[in-house]
């Protein structure tokens, strides 16, 4: 994993007020993905979104008409919009969004988990991403349910790339800890506490949320029993995307399939793709497509090397040799259904993204 980490996983901070404004729903659309004259009743799917830059964002999405609409609570900005649905084996089942000359992108495991590029009513956010909000944690599960170790991701500052083990214990607690430099340094006793603690609670006014509190400032986020955490750490401080740590290393037959994705670059160019992870082997290959990235556009290439980390039972690596580089590319996965991953070379990061199966 990344060679060297710094700073700490940052608490919530005082909102910050920026604006983005993307393209409004039209009852005139002639866009052949949104007849006028197949109209189907409308049927949102919510999500709890959290931004790159620290945002709360409430997300719903029609898919059946191809719309969506926003709120982000951080900002005060509110908005809604329509979508095409990619085809294609490479691209299938994205959402894409055209914003005046701008292209973004989203990716729904619908009921689940929802992740996109279009920055959702503030500019600083490069990529968010969220779970489903249709749910009543308080009544539908138990604290044992809830309860859960983690390996997250920070999506904020990819030059200061922080990943990591965080523990949701049954009696209203949490540990959490960073991951260690090298990943075959990573140990279950020692990784999922010991860099901070506090507590957690169900949000008594909306019980789709929980409550984090560390220190004495409280976080928004929520989870997806045994699959998805997000935390938000307030403006400025980006937010923990995590996937749910198995008891014991997962088979690569487990894990295999497309996954579409979204990235980000520290540049900020914004990418979109496909990773067809193999059941057995140690290819891996990939499609990649950059709108605004003036180094690779498009294409077809392939991982070596591919394996499975041998300390970390939820996390597997590749190698990519581009004109001599070398990069890796490590994937923290939830087989079948998800994937967190992050690429690097001898530089520093090349990218961080996220990633679902939906086909």
């Amino acid at each position: 994993m990344k060679k060297t980490l710094s700073n700490l996983l940052l608490p919530l901070m005082m909102i910050s007020i920026f604006s983005f404004s993307c393209k409004k729903d039209d009852d005139n659309n002639n866009n052949n993905n949104n007849n006028n004259n197949n109209i189907q009743p409308a049927v949102y799917n919510k999500y709890l979104v959290a931004g790159s830059y620290g945002d709360i964002i409430n997300y719903e999405i029609d898919k059946a008409n191809k719309k969506f609409k926003y709120t982000n609570e951080t900002t005060g900005i509110s908005d809604s919009g329509t979508f095409v649905i990619k085809t294609g084996a490479n691209l299938g089942g994205i959402y894409e969004i055209t914003v005046g000359n701008n292209t973004f992108f989203g990716i729904e495991k619908q009921d689940k988990m929802f992740t996109t590029s279009l920055p959702s009513g503030n500019q600083l956010n490069s990529l968010c991403f969220g779970i489903t909000s249709e749910v009543n944690l308080s009544t539908q599960y138990s604290s044992s349910e809830i309860a859960g170790k983690y390996i997250w991701l920070l999506y904020q500052d990819i030059e200061d790339f922080l990943w990591g083990g965080y523990e949701i214990l049954p009696n209203g607690t949490f540990t959490w800890q960073f991951g260690p430099a090298d990943d075959n340094d990573f140990n279950e006793s020692q990784h999922f506490a010991g860099a901070g603690s506090g507590t957690w609670v169900v949000s008594s006014t909306d019980p789709s949320r929980i409550i984090f509190t560390e220190g004495g400032v409280s976080s928004t986020g929520t989870v997806y029993p045994g699959k998805y955490m997000m935390i938000d750490n307030g403006p400025g401080f980006g937010f923990a995307a995590g996937i749910k740590y198995p008891n014991a290393p997962l088979t690569q037959a487990s894990i295999a399939g497309d996954y579409k994705w979204l990235d980000v670059t520290p540049e900020g160019y914004l990418g979109v793709g496909n990773f067809s992870l193999p059941a057995t082997g140690t290819t891996a290959d990939y499609f990649y497509k950059y709108y605004n990235n003036p180094y690779a556009s498009e294409g077809n290439d392939t991982m070596t090397n591919f394996r499975r980390s041998t300390a970390i039972n939820n996390a597997f690596l590749g190698e990519d040799d581009w004109d001599g580089d070398i990069f890796y590319t490590s994937f923290i996965v939830l087989p079948g259904e998800a994937l967190l991953f992050f690429t690097w070379g001898d530089n520093g990061m090349v990218s961080y993204g996220i990633a679902a199966k939906i086909n």
